[in-house]
């Protein structure tokens, strides 16, 4: 098999000839949702849906909605798609019903597969719809009756750079976009998932991330689908993963940093430890030192990892949890989060900060130093090939080192003086004041520490580069109701002193909730907190509350 070329179908084939008992799709709920599939199954299972695809006239080449529930409809729909050639288009339907729709009108996909409700959005909106000619429905109840039907699918050979997926990003600091996906592109994530983090077949995935279960099939390892709602990951109940990840063995997870913090806490009530994983990957979001730390402590053999990425280039670098904890003090002391050394084939580039398009370089002497501020770039087989029907945000995030491609990652970090990575915060949040900028991960660590936050953000009222930095809180309730308002703004105020007084901090604002994104419920939206602030500190007549 020319593994670089190879669809991601191709893998899913070669785990059921060589583990085909091995359970590949496991319900991880207290009353199982779904029986459950062995790899064999599995494939036989993608095979017959494979063949219904065909019969509805989507094939080879024809961009497909994929509009399932998460869990094995996702898994055996996404495969079948890769199956039969076509290209899934995937997007995340926690952005809200009019991105959704933009995202869709945008991509013009031909075809469709979706349950009930998806033909139900396609007829109220059918302008968004326009292009879909061909539509598949999934029933509800289909899994069980796929299995053990056999079908006969022509083999589709496809080539490094064709185009597998289209995958849409989040949103959190822009309109979603459409990533696409080459086969050589999924190829090396699989590769890097292998021979940088060790994955092997046989191992057991708790999967909170339902787009990440498309490559648990392919590496050979047992993906257990918790109960969560993926769209809320923050409604999760820690009792019930905690169940999840003891009943069934789990070895490896891969989870928003809000998990992360729901496992590490049910852990210490219950005072009971994970002997089985290997490693529990947090990503999505800056992952705290203090999080890394108390999750560690009850994987006795394995490790916390922190990846670097975005749905654009993953993995880029990462970090062990024992190296988080050494650099702890210099993360809470605005240095930024450290995130480790780029990944084997993966080269980093650190550019001047600039809102317009890069030109190409003939070389890298356009590249900053070790400890300067810039703009994160990467190039790589795992990046991308851009965006899909948008050449101007495509234009807008690449450009060339010589005859090697880099994506512009949208982050502010630098390399320190021993040539880690150390990321700063986004790069269209960061603050730009009359005393020069100040990024997110500047400040917000320090204020994250204390007992009375739960979440902040910093944020810029005014516009660019006269902003006024300010502070948004997410409080802790017990201890809004124990201290008062005043005296939690104090102490918010008397750390922005010590450690950032050159910016003048003046005023914070309380939020009983900080927005945050729907797919990891952990990035904040401080863009949209900056306009709505900016707004109510414009009338005069509310400044005294608002400060």
């Amino acid at each position: 098999m020319n593994e670089e070329g190879a669809s991601v179908a191709t893998y899913l084939s070669n785990s059921a000839d060589i583990h085909p008992d091995l359970p590949a799709l496991v319900s991880g709920a207290d009353s199982p949702a779904f029986p459950t599939l062995s790899f064999c199954e599995l494939d036989q299972s993608v095979d017959r849906a494979a063949n219904e695809l065909l019969a509805a006239g989507i094939s080879q080449g024809k961009k497909t909605l994929l509009f399932v529930k998460p869990g094995p409809s996702l898994i055996i729909w996404g495969f079948a798609l890769f199956r039969v050639g076509a290209i899934p288009v995937i997007i995340d339907p926690g952005m809200g019903l009019s991105s959704f729709l933009s995202c869709i009108k945008r991509t013009k996909p031909e075809a469709m597969v979706g349950i009930s409700r998806a033909f139900w959005v396609s007829r109220f909106f059918p302008g968004s719809f326009r292009s879909v000619r061909h539509r598949y429905l999934v029933k509800e109840r289909q899994i069980k009756s796929e299995l053990n039907k056999k079908a006969d699918i022509p083999s589709n050979p496809t080539q490094p750079e064709d185009l597998a997926a289209i995958v849409f990003t989040s949103g959190s600091t822009g309109s979603p976009k459409g990533v696409r996906y080459l086969h050589q592109t999924f190829n090396a994530q699989i590769k890097a998932l292998k021979s940088i983090f060790g994955m092997t077949p046989g191992e057991v995935d708790l999967t909170t991330l339902p787009i990440f279960g498309l490559f648990n099939p392919a590496l050979g390892i047992t993906s257990v689908i918790p109960e969560i709602d993926p769209r809320r990951p923050a409604q999760a109940d820690p009792q019930k993963l905690i169940r999840t990840l003891s009943r069934h063995e789990i070895t490896t997870a891969f989870a928003s940093p809000v998990i992360g913090k729901k496992v590490g806490l049910a852990c210490e009530v219950q005072r009971v430890s994970l002997p089985k994983m290997n490693r529990f990957f947090l990503a999505g979001a800056p992952v705290p030192p203090s999080l890394v730390e108390k999750l560690g402590k009850f994987l006795p053999n394995g490790s916390v990892l922190v990846p670097y990425g975005a749905t654009e280039a993953l993995p880029v670098s990462w970090a062990d949890g024992s190296e988080i904890s050494k650099f702890r003090n210099s993360t809470l002391a605005g240095e930024g989060s450290f995130i480790g050394k780029p990944i084997s084939g993966a080269e980093i580039k650190i550019l001047e900060n600039a809102r317009t398009p890069l030109p190409d370089y003939p070389d890298d002497k356009c590249c900053l130093d070790n400890e300067k501020v810039g703009e994160i770039c990467v190039s790589g087989k795992m990046v991308t090939a851009g965006y899909d029907r948008m050449p101007g945000a495509t234009c807008d995030a690449r450009f060339k080192i010589g005859e090697f491609e880099f994506h512009r990652m949208g982050d502010l970090g630098y390399f320190d003086k021993k040539g880690n990575l150390r990321f700063l915060g986004r790069k269209a949040e960061c603050v730009y004041t009359n005393d020069g900028p100040i990024e997110t991960e500047r400040c917000e660590p320090a204020i994250n520490q204390l007992s009375c936050v739960r979440k902040s953000a910093l944020i810029g009222i005014g516009s660019v580069p006269r902003q006024e930095p300010c502070i948004v809180v997410e409080p802790n309730p017990d201890e809004m109701q124990k201290q008062g308002e005043r005296a939690l703004r104090e102490e918010i105020l008397n750390v922005c002193k010590s450690s950032f007084s050159r910016f003048g901090i003046q005023r914070v604002f309380f939020e009983r909730r900080i927005p945050v994104d729907a797919r990891h419920n952990a990035k904040i939206h401080r863009l949209a907190l900056s306009r709505k602030w900016t707004k109510l500190a414009s009338h005069k007549s509310k400044l005294g509350k608002l400060s």
